[in-house]
Protein backbone atom coordinates (compact mmCIF):
# COMPACT_ATOMS: atom_id res chain seq x y z
CA UNK A 1 0.00 0.00 0.00
CA UNK A 2 1.49 3.11 -0.68
CA UNK A 3 1.50 5.61 2.46
CA UNK A 4 -0.40 8.83 2.52
CA UNK A 5 1.35 12.40 2.06
CA UNK A 6 -0.06 15.35 3.21
CA UNK A 7 -2.53 17.31 1.27
CA UNK A 8 -1.07 19.21 -1.68
CA UNK A 9 -1.79 22.08 -3.45
CA UNK A 10 -2.41 22.72 -7.22
CA UNK A 11 -1.40 26.76 -7.91
CA UNK A 12 -3.44 26.61 -11.00
CA UNK A 13 -4.97 30.44 -10.73
CA UNK A 14 -1.85 31.84 -13.69
CA UNK A 15 -3.24 33.46 -16.88
CA UNK A 16 -1.08 31.45 -19.08
CA UNK A 17 -0.28 34.40 -21.21
CA UNK A 18 2.42 32.59 -23.11
CA UNK A 19 0.55 29.33 -23.83
CA UNK A 20 -2.62 31.94 -25.36
CA UNK A 21 -1.54 31.37 -29.04
CA UNK A 22 -2.18 27.46 -28.27
CA UNK A 23 -5.20 27.06 -25.55
CA UNK A 24 -6.80 30.54 -26.45
CA UNK A 25 -9.89 28.80 -24.60
CA UNK A 26 -9.08 26.85 -21.61
CA UNK A 27 -6.94 27.57 -18.59
CA UNK A 28 -3.69 25.83 -19.03
CA UNK A 29 -5.08 23.10 -15.94
CA UNK A 30 -7.68 21.90 -19.14
CA UNK A 31 -5.02 22.09 -22.16
CA UNK A 32 -5.06 18.74 -23.83
CA UNK A 33 -1.90 17.08 -23.63
CA UNK A 34 -1.63 13.07 -24.89
CA UNK A 35 -5.43 12.58 -25.22
CA UNK A 36 -6.43 14.54 -21.87
CA UNK A 37 -6.57 17.26 -19.80
CA UNK A 38 -3.54 18.50 -18.49
CA UNK A 39 -4.43 18.38 -14.77
CA UNK A 40 -5.90 14.73 -15.31
CA UNK A 41 -1.94 13.66 -15.83
CA UNK A 42 -0.75 15.50 -12.61
CA UNK A 43 -3.47 14.22 -10.48
CA UNK A 44 -2.98 10.74 -11.09
CA UNK A 45 0.85 10.96 -10.49
CA UNK A 46 -0.29 12.45 -7.09
CA UNK A 47 -2.66 9.50 -6.22
CA UNK A 48 0.25 7.30 -7.38
CA UNK A 49 2.15 9.12 -4.43
CA UNK A 50 0.02 8.47 -1.85
CA UNK A 51 -1.48 12.11 -1.79
CA UNK A 52 -5.37 12.03 -1.08
CA UNK A 53 -6.60 15.24 -0.54
CA UNK A 54 -6.19 18.03 -3.01
CA UNK A 55 -6.65 22.02 -2.32
CA UNK A 56 -6.94 23.53 -6.28
CA UNK A 57 -6.35 27.25 -6.29
CA UNK A 58 -7.53 28.40 -8.97
CA UNK A 59 -8.65 32.10 -10.87
CA UNK A 60 -8.17 32.87 -14.56
CA UNK A 61 -11.20 30.44 -16.07
CA UNK A 62 -11.34 28.87 -12.92
CA UNK A 63 -14.51 28.25 -13.41
CA UNK A 64 -13.77 25.24 -16.28
CA UNK A 65 -11.74 23.90 -13.92
CA UNK A 66 -14.07 23.39 -11.11
CA UNK A 67 -17.19 22.36 -13.21
CA UNK A 68 -14.90 19.90 -14.75
CA UNK A 69 -13.41 17.98 -11.95
CA UNK A 70 -16.31 18.95 -8.94
CA UNK A 71 -15.46 17.63 -5.81
CA UNK A 72 -13.95 14.71 -6.67
CA UNK A 73 -12.68 11.84 -9.23
CA UNK A 74 -12.30 8.69 -10.13
CA UNK A 75 -8.49 8.70 -8.87
CA UNK A 76 -10.04 8.35 -5.22
CA UNK A 77 -8.74 11.93 -4.02
CA UNK A 78 -11.08 14.68 -2.53
CA UNK A 79 -10.83 18.17 -4.19
CA UNK A 80 -11.62 21.54 -2.04
CA UNK A 81 -11.10 24.80 -4.02
CA UNK A 82 -9.23 28.24 -3.18
CA UNK A 83 -11.15 30.97 -5.49
CA UNK A 84 -8.96 33.89 -6.75
CA UNK A 85 -10.67 37.27 -7.63
CA UNK A 86 -7.85 38.52 -9.43
CA UNK A 87 -4.04 37.53 -10.05
CA UNK A 88 -2.52 36.99 -6.62
CA UNK A 89 1.00 35.28 -7.62
CA UNK A 90 1.94 32.00 -5.89
CA UNK A 91 2.87 33.39 -2.33
CA UNK A 92 -0.68 35.59 -2.29
CA UNK A 93 -2.57 32.62 -3.99
CA UNK A 94 -1.39 30.36 -1.06
CA UNK A 95 -1.95 32.75 1.58
CA UNK A 96 -5.54 33.05 -0.36
CA UNK A 97 -5.77 29.50 0.53
CA UNK A 98 -4.72 29.88 4.80
CA UNK A 99 -8.12 28.90 5.96
CA UNK A 100 -7.41 25.39 4.20
CA UNK A 101 -3.86 24.85 4.65
CA UNK A 102 -3.04 22.26 7.76
CA UNK A 103 0.27 22.49 9.46
CA UNK A 104 2.72 21.06 7.15
CA UNK A 105 1.47 20.10 3.65
CA UNK A 106 3.26 19.69 -0.43
CA UNK A 107 2.70 22.63 -2.96
CA UNK A 108 3.03 22.05 -6.49
CA UNK A 109 2.80 24.50 -9.74
CA UNK A 110 -0.06 24.26 -12.16
CA UNK A 111 2.26 23.44 -14.87
CA UNK A 112 4.86 21.01 -13.63
CA UNK A 113 4.96 17.89 -14.79
CA UNK A 114 7.44 14.87 -13.33
CA UNK A 115 7.77 11.61 -11.69
CA UNK A 116 9.47 12.96 -8.69
CA UNK A 117 9.13 10.76 -5.65
CA UNK A 118 7.46 12.60 -3.30
CA UNK A 119 7.90 10.36 -0.33
CA UNK A 120 11.47 11.55 -0.34
CA UNK A 121 10.97 15.10 -0.32
CA UNK A 122 8.82 14.77 2.42
CA UNK A 123 11.10 12.77 4.21
CA UNK A 124 13.89 15.26 3.40
CA UNK A 125 11.57 17.96 4.59
CA UNK A 126 10.85 17.07 7.87
CA UNK A 127 14.24 15.40 8.71
CA UNK A 128 15.38 19.04 8.77
CA UNK A 129 12.22 20.14 10.65
CA UNK A 130 12.23 23.08 7.61
CA UNK A 131 10.14 25.78 6.81
CA UNK A 132 9.93 24.82 3.32
CA UNK A 133 12.00 22.17 1.40
CA UNK A 134 12.03 23.13 -2.44
CA UNK A 135 12.54 19.92 -4.98
CA UNK A 136 15.87 20.61 -7.51
CA UNK A 137 17.47 19.38 -10.31
CA UNK A 138 20.24 19.55 -12.48
CA UNK A 139 20.30 21.31 -15.51
CA UNK A 140 22.90 22.04 -18.50
CA UNK A 141 21.08 26.16 -18.36
CA UNK A 142 19.21 28.00 -16.01
CA UNK A 143 18.81 31.16 -17.93
CA UNK A 144 15.29 29.78 -18.16
CA UNK A 145 14.64 29.08 -14.78
CA UNK A 146 15.88 30.19 -11.21
CA UNK A 147 19.41 28.91 -10.77
CA UNK A 148 19.79 27.94 -6.88
CA UNK A 149 23.06 27.30 -4.86
CA UNK A 150 22.94 24.45 -2.03
CA UNK A 151 25.09 23.69 1.35
CA UNK A 152 26.18 20.31 2.01
CA UNK A 153 23.56 19.62 4.76
CA UNK A 154 20.91 20.82 1.85
CA UNK A 155 20.62 24.45 2.90
CA UNK A 156 19.77 26.90 -0.05
CA UNK A 157 22.34 29.39 0.16
CA UNK A 158 21.58 32.15 -2.60
CA UNK A 159 19.14 32.23 -5.58
CA UNK A 160 20.22 32.79 -8.97
CA UNK A 161 17.02 34.07 -11.22
CA UNK A 162 17.37 33.56 -14.62
CA UNK A 163 21.36 33.99 -14.79
CA UNK A 164 23.68 31.12 -16.56
CA UNK A 165 26.12 28.86 -14.81
CA UNK A 166 23.82 27.42 -12.17
CA UNK A 167 23.82 24.35 -12.05
CA UNK A 168 20.42 23.16 -9.69
CA UNK A 169 16.80 24.68 -10.81
CA UNK A 170 13.93 24.62 -8.52
CA UNK A 171 11.43 22.25 -10.25
CA UNK A 172 7.92 24.20 -8.92
CA UNK A 173 7.84 21.36 -6.11
CA UNK A 174 7.94 22.29 -2.10
CA UNK A 175 6.99 20.63 1.10
CA UNK A 176 6.00 23.27 3.39
CA UNK A 177 5.18 24.63 7.16
CA UNK A 178 2.16 26.50 7.54
CA UNK A 179 5.13 28.76 9.60
CA UNK A 180 5.40 30.28 5.89
CA UNK A 181 2.21 32.21 5.92
CA UNK A 182 3.82 34.39 8.54
CA UNK A 183 6.71 35.97 5.44
CA UNK A 184 4.42 35.84 2.28
CA UNK A 185 3.38 40.15 1.93
CA UNK A 186 -0.70 40.54 2.51
CA UNK A 187 -2.64 42.68 0.09
CA UNK A 188 -0.55 42.25 -2.95
CA UNK A 189 0.37 39.65 -5.19
CA UNK A 190 3.58 38.28 -4.76
CA UNK A 191 5.86 35.00 -6.36
CA UNK A 192 6.58 32.16 -3.69
CA UNK A 193 10.51 31.89 -5.51
CA UNK A 194 11.05 36.03 -6.08
CA UNK A 195 9.50 37.33 -2.63
CA UNK A 196 9.56 35.14 -0.32
CA UNK A 197 11.69 32.05 -0.47
CA UNK A 198 15.19 33.95 -0.76
CA UNK A 199 14.56 35.79 2.43
CA UNK A 200 12.91 33.10 4.31
CA UNK A 201 14.31 31.23 7.33
CA UNK A 202 14.65 27.26 7.40
CA UNK A 203 14.74 27.01 3.74
CA UNK A 204 16.48 23.52 2.24
CA UNK A 205 16.53 22.09 -0.94
CA UNK A 206 16.12 18.00 -2.08
CA UNK A 207 18.47 17.10 -4.86
CA UNK A 208 16.42 14.39 -7.05
CA UNK A 209 17.83 12.98 -10.30
CA UNK A 210 14.89 13.26 -12.01
CA UNK A 211 13.62 15.22 -15.15
CA UNK A 212 10.47 17.79 -15.31
CA UNK A 213 9.05 19.74 -17.77
CA UNK A 214 7.57 23.25 -17.20
CA UNK A 215 4.52 23.76 -19.26
CA UNK A 216 4.84 27.35 -19.72
CA UNK A 217 5.65 28.03 -23.48
CA UNK A 218 4.65 26.28 -26.42
CA UNK A 219 7.63 24.88 -27.30
CA UNK A 220 7.18 23.40 -23.72
CA UNK A 221 3.68 22.50 -24.19
CA UNK A 222 4.31 20.52 -27.04
CA UNK A 223 7.22 18.62 -25.96
CA UNK A 224 5.63 17.17 -22.52
CA UNK A 225 2.31 16.28 -25.20
CA UNK A 226 5.16 14.39 -27.22
CA UNK A 227 6.97 12.63 -23.90
CA UNK A 228 3.51 11.42 -22.01
CA UNK A 229 2.26 9.98 -25.46
CA UNK A 230 5.60 8.18 -25.70
CA UNK A 231 4.82 6.62 -22.28
CA UNK A 232 1.56 5.36 -23.70
CA UNK A 233 3.25 3.86 -26.76
CA UNK A 234 5.65 2.32 -24.79
CA UNK A 235 3.15 0.80 -22.45
CA UNK A 236 1.37 -0.91 -25.18
CA UNK A 237 4.63 -2.48 -26.32
CA UNK A 238 4.93 -3.55 -23.15
CA UNK A 239 1.72 -5.05 -22.98
CA UNK A 240 1.41 -6.40 -26.88
CA UNK A 241 5.17 -8.29 -26.01
CA UNK A 242 4.72 -10.29 -22.46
Amino acid sequence: MVPELPPTVILAGGLGTRLRPVIAQVPKALAMVAGQPFILHQLAWLHRSGVRLIILCIGYRGEQIADYLGDSTDLDLQIVYSWEDRPLGTAGALAQAAHLLPSEFLVINGDTYTELDLKLLWNAHRSHAATATLAVTTTSDSRAGGGIELAKDGRILSFREKESGAVLVSMGIYAVSRRILKHIPTNRPCSLEKDVFPALPGLYGYQAEVSFIDMGTPADYQALDLYLRSLDNDSLERSSNP
